[in-house]
C-alpha cells in the first residue's frame, strides 16, 4: 500500500495532501491535521474537535470507498485561525444525503453517529455525493465563543472560496501559487504556475504573489505587465488574473500561458482564454477580456496540473455547493499525477460587497 503526505508549506495558499488507502493511515491523517491546528494556534478544544472530524472522515473513506484523499488547509479567516478538512473519495456515494446525516443511520452495521457528529463539531460542514461516483466532504474548525449571546462569525472572503494547491508527488515545494484580495470595487484573483516544478518553480511563483498586492486594484492586463517586469530573469510562469467588479457586475480577465478559467452559472459557462506566451520571457501584447458576472456566478481557475475535460453538467447540483466542494471534486477527478496542481473557486455573495 502507498501513502503520501505533503506537509503544509509556509505559503498561505498551500494545502496538505494525505492519501488514505489503509487502516493505519487514519492515524497519520489525524496527526497531520493536528499539527496544522497547533501551528495555527488553535486551542485544545478546537484541536480536539479537528482530530475527531478527521478520524471519522478517514474511517468513512476506508470503510465505504477503500481509498481516498484528505486535504487540509489553514485559512486566513476574519474570525480567527481556522483549519479546513476536505475528504474525497470515488466510492459508491450516498444515495440520500439527508437521511445519512441523521444519527443512527448506517449502511455498515455501525452506530451511525459519524456524519451527524462531524456536523456538530465543525463550524462549517457540507457534503456533495453522487451514487457510483463518490463523495466530497468539507469541514472547517476554528475557535468557538462559549459565552452566552456570542457575536456571529465575521463575514470573510474565505467563506466564498475553495482552493487546493499541492506540489508534484515527491516535491516539498509547489510551483503553483494563488492569491485572492479584496479591493474597493470587488475581488482580485491571481493564479500562477511556475514553469516546471520544485524549488525554482516555487521561487518564480513567489515573485508573482509578491507583486500582486501592489497591483491587485489595477486592471488585470496592467497587473500582468507589472509581474512580467518583476519576473524577468526567472524561468517564467503561466499567470492569469481576474478582477470581479461587484459594482458593475463584470469580470475582467487577462492571462498568459495555460491557466484555465471559467465563469459558470447554473445555465452557462464562459471560458476565459489565456494567450500564448510565458510571463517573464515571451510576453505577448495582453488583450483583456470582460464578461458579465451574474449573481449566481462561480469563477473556477486551475493550473495545467488539472485536465480541462471536466464539465459541470456531469455533476448535478455541484455548482450550488460550497466552493471547497467544487474545488475538491474537480481535483479528485481530474488531477494529473505528473505536475503541481491547483484548483481555485470563488462564488458570488452579498458579504463580498462589504469587504473593502
Amino acid at each position: 500500500m502507498e501513502s503520501l503526505t505533503k506537509r503544509l508549506a509556509p505559503d498561505p495558499g498551500s494545502s496538505t495532501l494525505v492519501i488514505v488507502d489503509e487502516q493505519t493511515q487514519i492515524g497519520g491523517a489525524r496527526r497531520s491535521a493536528v499539527e496544522i491546528g497547533h501551528t495555527q494556534g488553535l486551542s485544545p478544544d478546537a484541536v480536539g474537535r479537528l482530530a475527531i472530524i478527521v478520524t471519522e472522515a478517514a474511517t468513512n473513506i476506508i470503510r465505504h470507498a477503500g481509498r481516498g484523499l484528505m486535504v487540509f488547509r489553514a485559512l486566513q479567516h476574519e474570525s480567527g485561525a481556522t483549519v479546513e478538512v476536505l475528504a474525497l473519495d470515488k466510492g459508491p456515494g450516498i444515495a440520500d444525503v439527508r437521511r445519512a446525516m441523521r444519527d443512527g443511520f448506517s449502511t455498515t452495521g455501525t452506530p451511525g453517529h459519524g456524519l451527524g457528529s462531524m456536523q456538530r463539531l465543525a463550524d462549517l460542514f457540507a457534503l456533495y455525493s453522487q451514487p457510483d461516483t463518490g463523495t466530497a466532504l468539507v469541514a472547517r474548525v476554528g475557535e468557538r465563543m462559549t459565552l452566552p449571546g456570542r457575536s456571529p462569525l465575521v463575514p470573510s472572503l474565505e467563506d466564498r472560496v475553495g482552493a487546493i494547491c499541492v506540489p508534484l508527488r515527491g516535491e516539498n515545494e509547489c510551483g503553483d501559487a494563488w492569491r485572492i484580495l479584496a479591493t474597493r470595487r470587488g475581488v482580485s484573483v491571481l493564479l500562477v504556475d511556475g514553469l516546471g516544478h520544485g524549488p525554482d518553480a516555487a521561487a518564480t511563483a513567489a515573485m508573482a504573489t509578491a507583486v500582486f498586492p501592489r497591483v491587485a486594484a489595477e486592471p488585470p492586463d496592467q497587473a500582468l505587465l507589472a509581474m512580467n517586469e518583476a519576473m524577468r530573469g526567472s524561468r517564467g510562469a503561466a499567470v492569469s488574473v481576474a478582477m470581479i467588479d461587484l459594482a458593475a457586475r463584470q469580470a475582467h480577465f487577462s492571462g498568459v500561458g495555460n491557466v484555465d478559467g471559467r465563469v459558470i452559472t447554473l445555465e452557462t459557462t464562459e471560458h476565459l482564454m489565456p494567450q500564448n506566451g510565458i510571463v517573464g520571457h515571451t510576453m505577448p501584447t495582453v488583450r483583456p477580456t470582460t464578461i458579465p458576472w451574474p449573481a449566481d456566478a462561480r469563477l473556477v481557475m486551475h493550473s495545467d496540473g488539472i485536465t480541462t475535460r471536466w464539465r459541470q453538467d456531469a455533476y448535478p447540483g455541484l455548482m450550488t455547493a460550497h466552493p471547497a466542494l467544487v474545488a475538491g471534486v474537480i481535483y479528485r477527478d481530474f488531477a494529473r499525477e505528473r505536475d503541481d496542481a491547483t484548483v481555485l473557486v470563488i462564488g458570488d455573495h452579498p458579504a463580498l460587497a462589504r469587504i473593502t
